[in-house]
This record gives C-alpha cells, structure tokens and sequence, in this order.
C-alpha cells in the first residue's frame, strides 16, 4: 500500500542476517507520500551528479550519506576478560556473566522478555544471583557441561533466549523469576498504558508523521496511509 520497495527476505524473515531491524512507521509514510523512495544494492560509482549503482541505474543526488553498519564493542569484554568465547547462558565463567547486547536474529522477539534489553538484563541477574546462591546445585547448568559455548563475537538472541527457556523449565525458582517478571511488566504496562491509550497515542503520532513530511500542514485522513 505504500508503494515502497519490499525487502526480498520477507516475509520468510522480519529482516537481512546481521541486520538491525531497519524500517519504520516513518519508512512506510514517507514512500506513501512520495517523500522518499529506496533501491537495494551497491554504489557502483560516484559522478558529479548522482551515483551509479551496481544493477546499472543511475540516481540524482546532490548529497550521499555512507550507511555502512558498526561493529559491537565485544572487543572490549576479550580486552578485559582475556576469554573469547562465552556460554549461551552469558557465563564466562563461575560466578562471571557478561550481559551485553548481541545479534537480532530470528529468535529475537520470540521470548517472554521480547527484544527488550532491559528485560533480558534482568532475568539474567536473577539467574545470576540463583547462581551464587546455589551454586553446587546449578553450575553445570550455568557455566558447565550442560550449556554450550560460542564465540563472543558471535552471540546472538536466539542463543540466551533457547538458554533462558531451558533454565526455566529447568528450575521451579528461575521459572518463578521470569513469571513475576512478566506480571510486573503487565501490571506497570496496564497502569501506565493500557491498551485503549496505546492505540489513541499511536494513531496521534501517525497523523503527525504525515503532517511533518507534509511541511507542517495537516494531511486528511482520507490521503493518510
């Protein structure tokens, strides 16, 4: 509907591999309203008025912005730690958990904590903590023979979120954590921005994206994506 270029990985996948998730409301309007247009592809070439693109076509321009993507700063938990490899759990070692952010891939938004850093930050605490509790009783789980290791260069989403179910349906105390979690969460979400207001507010912000690609000036429903 918005006439925009349709990335070739959907629907199969929600976004490229090693991509962050890179389209938005405003993507989507900005095509609608002939505000902006996409092609895939590389720059074949620079001229003094446009580029020339790998598939051959040539595109205007007055101005080129390089978008080449950025390397986590994993790096700097090797540079501290001396490891390079980490435990789909997080554990580096007994009693040593490295929470970070890693690769959105696939299974990113398939847990209970979504893809919410904060969220998985803290149900790996409490993992953490249950770990220095009882330890004896949970290590093998943790940080021995019955996790894997991966390079941490190499972490992804999908790997502490399989970890995470596995130590829940694991542990009655770790499944307890996570519950609570989520009942937080809802009862904060309910309190703060029940259903009826998330929707009012959402539909606000999508008529002011059209009017601000529309130079200020009011955009009637009617012509509205």
């Amino acid at each position: 509907a918005a006439g925009c270029t349709v990335p070739e990985c959907w629907p199969k996948q929600v976004k490229h591999e090693g991509h962050t998730i890179s389209v938005s409301d405003l993507w989507f309007i900005g095509h609608h309203m002939k505000k902006l247009s996409t092609r895939t592809g590389g720059i074949a070439k620079a001229e003094a008025n446009g580029v020339q693109l790998t598939s051959g076509e040539f595109v205007p321009c007055d101005v080129v912005v390089g978008c080449i993507g950025f390397e986590r700063s994993n790096y700097l938990c090797e540079a501290l730690t001396g490891r390079n490899t980490v435990m789909t759990t997080n554990y580096l070692d007994k009693d040593m958990m490295y929470l970070a952010d890693a690769e959105i891939d696939e299974g990113a938004f398939n847990s209970f904590f979504g893809s919410s850093v904060l969220e998985y930050g803290k149900f790996f605490t409490n993992v953490y903590v249950e770990g220095l509790k009882r330890g004896d009783q949970l290590g093998e789980q943790l940080w021995g023979s019955q996790t894997e290791a991966v390079k941490i260069t190499e972490r992804k989403w999908n790997q502490y979120i399989n970890a995470g179910l596995k130590l829940i349906e694991a542990d009655p105390t770790i499944s307890k954590h996570a519950r609570e979690q989520v009942e937080n969460r809802t009862r904060h979400f309910w309190r703060t921005m029940p259903p009826q207001s998330f929707l009012e507010v959402n539909r606000k912000e999508w008529e002011e994206l059209h009017t601000r690609l529309n130079g200020g000036v009011p955009v009637p429903k009617s012509q509205q994506l």
